[in-house]
């Protein structure tokens, strides 16, 4: 893990701040891209849509006995059954 990198920033007008190129560069991002400011228990972080989204997705990745199964199966199997009792 990296050292953490502190940045300096000034609120100017209308609440705008001016992000630093190379942490532009390390987000992912250019003019007109958003940015999303998350609120943590220790304070704020602030991140791109892209970077975000990769995060989300490896927090999905199933482990255990959830890795195993296939719950969509599970569901239109649990479907059918329940169908096929109703003689539908």
């Amino acid at each position: 893990m990296t050292a953490p990198h502190a940045y300096h920033l000034k609120l100017q007008a209308q609440g705008r701040l001016v992000v630093p190129t190379d942490v532009r560069a390390d987000l992912g991002v250019k003019e007109g891209d958003e940015l999303i400011l998350l609120k943590d228990g220790s304070g704020y972080r602030l991140t791109s849509r892209h970077l975000l989204a990769l995060e989300l997705q490896g927090s999905l990745k199933k482990t255990g006995e959830a890795a195993q199964r296939d719950l969509t199966q599970e569901l239109l199997d649990d479907r059918r059954a329940e169908a096929a009792q109703k003689g539908w």
